[in-house]
């Protein structure tokens, strides 16, 4: 039984993932591996203390908020085309190449972005076990201040790493320190995201722009870009962008097209990969992959979106104590609600297939009759 009533909220404490923006907790974040919490038996279950049986749901919640990782088309990739920029970039000591993950909101390049970090991270690891102890920082990330002005970007790679910027220092100062610092802790990787604060004209985006491309010349790393609607805007124009575009792979990120070949095979097996991902007592596999279309309706071919409506159900039979039954089933899955873009979306798509006027639906009157 579904229930309309609020289920009990999940609070964070010192479980939660390490965040993104300093040296350490990123550290902390590309060493921490969230594993699929084993399933209990129903009787497994049942047996457990009250104390057992919350920590069990708490591991399996931290897991569906953040521990599933799903080998899309486009990680494969842009696996694939980051390898191809280390390569390239190991004897080079200026114009290094670099990948741009270029895509609307909720298609995943943040994910992306985290994955190839742990990648990088872990790899690195394998090769240099002890490097922590020599000061080593082989991955960095920043978000693109909105407005951002050359100082300002500079004052962002600072505060990753702890610097202390001093009243009326000047951006060359910042500029050399960061450079000094990132040289010393032998970066491998750096990842700008939200570049496309970049891509308006906004005074100082120009400047910030250049002291990027002069990072790639004065930093031995690899740098990944990640933003909204990069490739069409004013970033790669003129000679700033062409010099950018000369040097960096963009990775296009898509939403799914049931009617584009190749799609329709990728969103079942990226649906049975999440399903065989959740970590419900109940739940019949291939119960998802027969309501592809359905899943695609909702969310748009969005991939960010379908995460969060699968993990967000998933999360609900966990949580809710009135739900008996830890199963997905179309009638949960209707109980959710997606971002609105997403809603708006499927909105709209309900009025057009309501439309007794549309082409669809005045063939469907012409077959019945």
């Amino acid at each position: 039984m579904i229930t309309a009533l609020p289920t009990p909220l999940q609070f964070h404490g010192t479980d939660r993932p390490a965040a993104l923006h300093r040296v350490e907790s990123l550290n902390e974040f590309l060493s921490t591996h969230l594993h699929r919490p084993t399933v209990l038996t129903d009787t497994g279950y049942a047996a457990l203390s009250d104390l057992e049986r919350h920590s069990y749901n708490r591991s399996r919640l931290l897991y569906l908020s953040g521990g599933i990782l799903i080998g899309t088309p486009s990680l494969l990739e842009a696996k694939l085309l980051l390898g191809q920029c280390f390569a390239e970039n190991i004897g080079r000591n200026s114009g290094h190449a670099g990948l741009m993950l270029d895509g609307d909101s909720t298609l995943g390049k943040t994910t992306i972005a985290k994955a190839l970090m742990q990648w990088v991270y872990a790899q690195y690891q394998r090769q240099f076990p002890d490097f922590r102890s020599f000061g080593q920082v082989p991955v960095v990330y920043i978000e693109v201040p909105a407005g951002s002005t050359g100082k300002l970007l500079m004052k962002t790679f600072a505060e990753f790493f702890g610097l202390t910027v001093r009243s009326g220092e000047s951006m060359v100062s910042i500029r050399n320190r960061v450079v000094d610092t990132m040289n010393a802790a032998g970066t491998q990787l750096v990842v700008v995201d939200e570049l496309h604060f970049l891509a308006n004209r906004n005074a100082g985006n120009g400047e910030s722009v250049d002291l990027l491309k002069n990072l790639h010349n004065d930093l031995p790393s690899t740098f990944p870009y990640a933003g909204v609607g990069i490739s069409g805007s004013g970033l790669l124009s003129g000679p700033r962008g062409q010099q950018l575009g000369g040097r960096f792979s963009v990775l296009e990120m898509q939403r799914f097209n049931l009617s584009k070949q190749g799609d329709p095979k990728a969103w079942r097996s990226i649906i049975s990969q999440f399903e065989k991902a959740l970590p419900l007592h109940h739940h019949e596999i291939g119960t998802l992959a027969a309501m592809a279309e359905h899943l695609f309706e909702r969310t748009n071919g969005s991939i960010g979106s379908l995460g969060k409506l699968l993990t967000g159900a998933a999360a609900e039979t966990v949580n809710n104590p009135n739900i008996v039954r830890e199963e997905i089933t179309k009638a949960l899955l209707e109980t959710r609600r997606l971002a609105h873009s997403a809603e708006d979306t499927r909105n709209h798509a309900r009025l057009r297939n309501n439309n007794p006027m549309t082409v669809t639906n005045i063939l469907k009157g012409l077959t019945a009759s």
